[in-house]
């Protein structure tokens, strides 16, 4: 069951994908877009749809919510999928990009150029690029949802603090000594 809010997004991103082929949304971390997704997926059902991360971690946890609301579809790293999608039979309907903001390197235009005929959709909590462009190489439109501020406002998010170390501190120069193991 959905949010009234996710609700509303799943309605404005039906109407967008009539006059758009590809679609970011917006929504603050910890609204539920992995939620929204599957309800997106259901619309597609009658499709193949990719649903593409940068992360193993974002993989698994999409997997997982996948399993819990039924959504049979394919989920991937944009490292496997990009090494992938020549050898795949099966042509997507909608190409999902979670975490769009990572969307505008090369390997992710790749995969989505592939399948002009393909929906896109972007979810993200940061529309905006460091650069201070925005997404219009891959997305049309993009549908932004309640700000922070409403979503606190509203008791659906709860108040943060937050903390920055500065660039050369002993603190900073032990996570750049850390490894991914």
């Amino acid at each position: 069951m959905l949010f009234d809010y996710q609700e509303d997004m799943v309605k404005r991103v039906q109407e967008a994908f009539r006059h758009h082929d590809s679609v970011t949304v917006q929504m603050p971390t910890g609204t539920g877009k992995t939620y929204l997704l599957a309800a997106l997926v259901g619309l597609f059902l009658k499709d193949e749809v990719w649903v593409i991360a940068h992360r193993r971690e974002l993989v698994s946890q999409i997997k997982d919510t996948g399993k819990i609301l039924l959504f049979p579809n394919k989920v991937t790293s944009i490292q496997w999928q990009s090494r992938h999608y020549g050898e795949m039979e099966e042509k997507p309907g909608l190409i999902v990009i979670d975490e769009a903001h990572h969307a505008l390197t090369e390997t992710y235009a790749e995969v989505m150029n592939a399948y002009p005929k393909a929906k896109k959709l972007g979810l993200t909590a940061t529309p905006y690029r460091l650069n201070g462009k925005g997404f219009t190489d891959l997305f049309d439109t993009l549908l932004c949802s309640w700000s922070m501020e409403k979503f606190i406002a509203e008791g659906r998010l709860s108040l943060y603090d937050y903390y920055s170390i500065k660039p050369d501190s002993a603190a900073q120069l032990l996570i750049d000594s850390l490894h991914d193991s």
